[in-house]
């Protein structure tokens, strides 16, 4: 009989310790989440903006000036009530129960007012987001002080109930979920906790319709390419959550932080050159001054930017993190450990190319996929960002800042009609692509993107061709009817030092460390003089005033109404002006340029690269390569008995093709059937040696 009331015991002192064990948790949690809110703000600034608010507010808790009944999606003036009511609390948090009497005061009937006049606006993320996680900083920094009158805290908890976290994708499902356990906190409730914690980690998959992708790119608001911009702010909420969580049941599993640590490490940060982050990653926020410089994420930021995060989270990748952080201070050259690599994201339709000495990244858009969008009144006139444009950096400042002075008609890389004034993208948060034949290969140092063009009345078949030292710039099959002229922009950047032209008929020309080639010439256009404009003409949110600064600007003329028309160029960067006199001859051999084949041959590499828009062959005296279906393939060991094949199909709809190769070390006689990545693996490359 005495059994069961020893496991009611049993059963109530193990309840007991786990209760206890919850608590602790809690107190550990709230302790690191205040911590790090304390930790973000300027104490200086702090003191100075505390005097003049605490001046300044008005006996019913408002503060004469905001317009409490704004509805507007940026800028929202009402988030102003809120940030001034967290100064009182950072320094209601700092006194404990012993501060000021008349600030908690204050500080209570702000919190009551906006309790009352509960303010909205237009932009989902201002209520959903902004407002409840404001809130629930200001009481977890106001808890320690027991300022708040419980009646008053949970009116406000209860407003803080906002964002369907279910629903949420991405950064904005993990921000939702880090006010969910503010108030998990507030209240004591581990349900709530769970629940807050497992949403703020599920984004940590791959593979979701819009978050990170099994290419490791991530998407946001639909299928539109946001590696920084929205990829920047979901790194920063999983590292921060991550750090909250160490030691606690909560921890971030090991698989997850994998898969984090990947998207950090290979993909965002290959994406910043030097201290400047590749144009195309911040979408609507290339309109954004400053937005390009990547100092916030580092440890000048503070010990919560995002690299220091990291480091706390996962101190094994603090040698290739510090890495990162030399580059972004300038402490190292932008080549300070960089290794060459290449990827081609075939989910976000994104090329990213690395070497020491440069990176050159191309940005495209299918009909899988979204076009750069605008909204919020920002980036207005980027219509031509996502047709092909082409990121060339060397030092990485080539286009800090260009933005409000750019002619946004010839976007370095863009084909495009020739506007005499800059155009309004018309669709609001995004347009989806219509091409069907945009992709790339990529052996992961080498590889080739295609962009079948078909917008805004003009058509193009585009193609890069990734090497060591030269990137080959292919176009072919261009046809307009507009009434403008039609153009295919070279590059677009700040003017550092001469232009050297090389030749009368402008076969090479040099700018900057980078050296220009057009083996087929054409009409070539270029540049080097004041462009001046204005931040509010990108981005009606920011300043009016006038800016300006020298261009150089580059370009080919295909002139009106052009019917198969073509281009070729090569970049080479990181090469001297003597280098360019000397005329060395290039490493790499154009094959074919037509409406059906675009191929590069590089001998010292003995690779060829080959786009097939149809079935089809191309023959040359060395090798003959021969496929039934198009595709986009690149040849490695060409003069081998074993060549290896890398393979990609661009449509994503084929499952196999056949393929047939001969050269005087071997020969495939009947056509070898080759298997095509399936499910989420569509687009991806295929690998195959020959023997």
């Amino acid at each position: 009989m005495r059994l069961p009331i020893f496991y009611s015991v049993l059963a109530m002192v193990c309840f007991t310790i786990s209760k206890a064990h919850s608590q602790d948790e809690f107190q550990i949690i709230e302790s690191r989440t205040t911590k790090y809110i304390k930790a973000e703000v300027e104490i200086n600034q702090l003191n100075e903006d505390l005097k003049k608010n605490a001046l300044a507010i008005q006996n019913d808790g408002r503060w004469l000036g905001i317009d409490y009944s704004s509805k507007a999606e940026t800028s929202w003036a009402p988030l102003v009530h809120l940030n001034r009511i967290k100064q009182f609390a950072l320094a209601l948090n700092d006194a404990g129960p012993a501060g000021d009497k008349k600030l908690a005061s204050q500080t209570i009937n702000a919190l009551r007012y906006w309790a009352q006049q509960r303010p909205s606006s237009k932009n989902w993320f201002q209520n959903d987001i902004a407002s409840p996680t404001a809130i629930g900083e200001i009481l977890m920094l106001l808890k320690s002080s027991n300022t708040v009158p419980s009646t008053l805290q949970d009116s406000l908890i209860n407003l803080m109930k906002q964002g369907d976290v279910i629903r949420a994708a991405g950064a904005n499902k993990s921000d939702i979920a880090i006010h969910m356990m503010y108030r998990a906190c507030l209240t004591r409730d581990k349900t709530l906790m769970d629940s807050a914690v497992d949403q703020a980690f599920k984004p940590i998959t791959l593979g979701n319709r819009q978050g990170l992708q099994y290419d490791y790119s991530y998407l946001q608001h639909g299928p539109q390419l946001q590696i920084a911009s929205y990829g920047q702010v979901f790194l920063n909420g999983e590292y921060k959550v991550a750090s909250w969580l160490l030691g606690t049941s909560y921890a971030l599993p090991t698989e997850k932080l994998k898969i984090l640590d990947q998207y950090l490490i290979g993909t965002y940060l290959k994406t910043i050159r030097g201290r400047y982050i590749d144009f195309n990653t911040e979408g609507r926020g290339i309109s954004r001054n400053d937005v390009l410089d990547k100092n916030n994420i580092t440890s000048k930021a503070g010990t919560h930017s995002l690299l220091a995060l990291a480091k706390e989270v996962n101190p094994k990748n603090t040698m290739v993190l510090d890495e990162a952080e030399q580059r972004i201070l300038q402490i190292q050259a932008p080549s300070f450990g960089i290794k060459p690599s290449h990827t081609h994201f075939y989910k976000s339709d994104y090329t990213l190319h690395n070497r020491p000495a440069y990176s050159f990244n191309v940005r495209t858009v299918s009909r899988r996929t979204v076009r750069t969008e605008f909204g919020n009144n920002e980036n207005l006139i980027g219509k031509f960002l996502p047709d092909g444009s082409t990121n060339i950096q060397r030092s990485g400042a080539e286009y800090y800042n260009i933005m409000p002075v750019w002619e946004w008609d010839k976007i370095p890389g863009v084909t495009s009609r020739d506007y005499k004034v800059d155009q309004r993208t018309t669709i609001e948060w995004g347009e989806r692509g219509v091409g069907s034949f945009i992709g790339g290969t990529s052996d992961g140092v080498y590889g080739t993107t295609v962009y079948q063009l078909d917008y805004d009345e003009v058509t193009a078949k585009k193609a890069w061709f990734f090497f060591d030292d030269e990137v080959v710039c292919l176009g072919a099959d261009i046809n307009s009817l507009a009434k403008e002229a039609i153009t295919t922009t070279v590059n677009q950047a700040w003017a550092k030092g001469p232009v050297r032209v090389f030749d009368q008929d402008i076969k090479r020309i040099w700018q900057d460390s980078v050296g220009y080639y057009f083996p087929n010439q054409g009409d070539i256009k270029w540049t080097s003089g004041k462009q001046s404009g204005r931040w509010s003409l990108i981005n009606a949110n920011r300043s009016k005033n006038v800016v300006q600064g020298k261009v150089f600007k580059l370009w080919l003329n295909h002139d009106h109404d052009p019917v198969k028309g073509s281009y070729a160029y090569i970049v080479k960067p990181n090469i001297s002006e003597n280098e360019m006199k000397s005329n060395k001859a290039l490493n790499t051999k154009i094959l074919e340029n037509t409406p059906l084949v675009q191929a590069v041959e590089n001998e010292d590499l003995q690779m060829v690269q080959v786009v097939f828009y149809e079935a089809g062959s191309l023959t040359r005296p060395n090798f003959s390569v021969t496929v039934d279906q198009p595709c986009v393939l690149l040849i490695k060991a060409l003069k081998t008995k074993n060549p290896i094949l890398y393979l990609s199909d661009p449509t994503q709809k084929l499952t196999d093709l056949h393929i047939s190769f001969s050269s005087e070390f071997l020969e495939i006689k009947e056509p070898f059937p080759i298997s095509l990545p399936q499910g989420d693996q569509k687009g991806a490359t295929v690998n195959f040696q020959f023997n």
